[in-house]
């Protein structure tokens, strides 16, 4: 299980600073009104021919939480976007983390290769019927393959998931606990 080394930076500086939301209380989510589907479409929107590549649920437990995203444009260039999950609103876009050119070929090789969208893999994952709440998405690579890692709060129970989704397939490929 092998992670090719350029998408593990990637993570990394995707997860940067990040509080880990799957282990909070589900109460704490009670403000968050916009679901991951809209901030999918909202972050998307303010880059030009961009695709997602990261997006993160922060600051649940605050009246004010907020979606931050990672947008790929067509030359692998990242740009963040913060959106309020209350009203959807963009607090801001900027530069994300500058890649090395070999970062940039094997996010792009990634996103080339994906069949499967951001929104889709996250539907495969979780059971929102049920109360489950998607609370980030990320693309990486399993073995040189492109996979979509999809955690998910059970709200009902406040189970923490992590699920590993073939970019490819749909197939999920792992469930774990966060």
């Amino acid at each position: 299980m092998a992670l090719c080394a350029p998408v593990v930076a990637l993570s990394l500086l995707v997860a940067c600073g990040r509080e880990d939301p799957l282990n909070e209380p589900a109460e704490r989510f009670e403000m968050v009104d916009i679901d991951y589907e809209r901030a999918i479409r909202l972050s998307v929107a303010e880059v030009t021919a961009g695709e997602l590549v990261a997006l993160e649920l922060k600051e649940p437990e605050s009246n004010s939480p907020v979606w931050e995203s990672r947008i790929a444009d067509q030359d692998g260039q990242l740009t963040t976007v913060r959106l309020g999950a209350t009203r959807g609103e963009v607090l801001g876009t900027s530069p994300g983390p500058d890649l090395a050119d070999s970062e940039r070929q094997e996010l792009m090789r990634h996103l080339d290769e994906a069949r499967l969208l951001p929104g889709e893999a996250a539907r495969e994952a979780a059971d929102t019927a049920n109360g489950e709440l998607v609370t980030a998405l990320e693309l990486q690579g399993r073995e040189g393959d492109p996979v979509w890692r999809v955690d998910v709060l059970g709200v009902a129970d406040e189970s923490a998931t992590v699920h590993v989704v073939d970019a490819k397939t749909g197939e999920i490929l792992e469930r774990r606990p966060a």
